[in-house]
């Protein structure tokens, strides 16, 4: 976790309250619905909820411990990504110091997307299949096929499953180029090929089958969409963990580039792919800094341990250099001490040290209290507070929509005009008989809304603003 936020950090996104609901709803019905039960724009329409795994374990995790269980999970696979990279980093040969520096500076970057949400079970998978990879590739091993059922695991968890292909992709191609270019084997193509076809016949066990890559093909087609969400459009440089993004990025291009005099071509392919990739959408930063931090930590050790060869015995560097050997092989034990600890934490800590609940200065936690008329209307709120009244109020809250996809790049883009105030934006409410709305009290559309006779303001506070429309 990044100093100074707590486990409440990781409820700043309302997509967390959208999974609870969705999951809440499978383990009421005992399956996995296709049909939409959370919109009043669009119901019954088809839509496939390819988190629906996640969902079932967010609900099923809130239901026994509340929000505490939801973060505490979430909180742990953020460590368990961190120290996977770390292992990562040690099982390449890199120095243990320089490796625990990058891993701190790797979270810093990770940082922005550290919600509880279902990528970061995505990122997680990615960290072990860059160390199963990293491993096979020193010394071909058996339990490199554990790949197998982790993608059918990964494929029922997030969609980010897709990255796996185009990970196993660059590792054909760049096997491939060092057969030709005599650095490599003929056996190491065959093996990752196999390896990435069956790991893409193990996606296919879930609840939907094809129809699961299909709609993941087709969102990553769908282009307008794209320019729709903050987090697809490309880096800025501005905030903190894009800073570190970008550290990484340079450092990654120079690597690639080493690596490409050397035809380690297994190693370049990922850096430049995911690094153009990260360039396009800033969601896909996290997933660079993933597969760029191990193969960083390797080349910038072999440069150091040269450099250091070169010292005296008696030099601190040396000195550093070999207490960093001497210690590679007890950070790469396992210890139940972990597991012990994790369970300390969430038993033996105060009910203080958790979040009870969403932030009421991030969401409108208070109006829904005081207005139970809010779960049985038909109410228009930002895709984060509408994912946040589904779990406040389910089962009986209707939204206009809320944070998924499949309502379509048309209906996004109406909703953006109807948030600025633009024209248009009373018929878009009067099409769909919305009765509420539930708005930022100094946004576009507040102001509309106030100046609007078929409009009423019955109750505002610091956070929110609601409406009613006049009879």
């Amino acid at each position: 976790m990044t100093p100074g936020t707590g486990w409440g950090r990781l409820l700043w996104d309302g997509d967390t309250g959208l999974h609870i609901a969705i999951g809440n709803t499978i383990l009421d019905q005992h399956t996995v619905s296709t049909t939409d039960s959370f919109s009043f724009t669009q119901p019954g329409a088809h839509w496939v909820p390819s988190e629906w795994g996640t969902g079932v374990i967010f609900a099923a995790l809130n239901r026994s411990f509340g929000l505490k269980g939801v973060v505490f999970v979430c909180g742990v696979v953020i460590a368990a990504i961190v120290t996977v990279l770390f292992r990562t980093m040690i099982s390449a040969g890199a120095d243990v110091f320089l490796s625990l520096i990058l891993s701190l500076l790797a979270s810093n970057a990770l940082a922005l997307h550290y919600h509880a949400r279902p990528h970061l079970f995505t990122l997680l998978f990615l960290a072990l299949t860059a160390w199963m990879l990293e491993l096979d590739r020193i010394e071909h091993r058996k339990s490199t096929w554990l790949l197998v059922p982790l993608a059918a695991l990964w494929a029922n968890l997030h969609p980010g499953f897709a990255i796996l292909f185009a990970y196993l992709a660059l590792t054909v191609a760049g096997s491939a180029l060092e057969w030709w270019s005599g650095a490599g084997s003929r056996s190491s193509v065959l093996r990752y090929l196999s390896l990435a076809a069956a790991s893409g016949a193990a996606t296919l066990a879930n609840p939907f089958g094809i129809r699961l890559h299909l709609e993941v093909l087709g969102y990553l087609r769908a282009r307008g969409m794209m320019d729709l969400f903050q987090d697809m459009q490309p880096p800025t440089f501005r905030t903190a963990p894009q800073m570190y993004f970008m550290a990484f990025l340079l450092a990654g291009l120079a690597v690639g580039g080493v690596l490409m005099s050397r035809r380690k071509f297994t190693g370049a392919l990922p850096l430049f792919a995911f690094a153009y990739a990260s360039l396009i959408s800033l969601r896909h930063s996290t997933v660079f800094v993933i597969i760029a931090a191990p193969v960083i930590a390797r080349e910038l050790s072999l440069a150091w341990g040269e450099w250091v060869s070169r010292q005296p015995k008696s030099s601190s560097a040396r000195i550093l250099h070999d207490l960093s050997n001497q210690k590679s092989a007890s950070f790469s034990r396992s210890s139940v001490w972990a597991c012990a600890g994790l369970a300390a934490i969430f038993f033996l800590s105060p009910a203080s040290f958790w979040p009870a609940g969403f932030d009421p200065e991030m969401f409108p936690v208070e109006m829904a209290a005081r207005h139970h008329e809010i779960a049985t209307s038909r109410i228009f709120a930002t895709e984060q507070w509408a994912d946040y009244l589904l779990y406040q109020n389910y089962p009986r809250q209707k939204v206009f929509y809320d944070d998924r996809s499949f309502y379509g790049e048309p209906m996004f883009r109406q909703v953006a005009g109807l948030l600025s105030g633009g024209s248009g934006w009373a018929e878009l409410l009067d099409r769909y008989n919305t009765e509420l709305v539930l708005i930022e009290p100094r946004s576009a559309l507040s102001s509309r809304l106030k100046d609007s006779p078929g409009w009423t303001l019955i109750d505002e506070d610091k956070t929110s603003a609601l409406f009613r429309r006049a009879h």
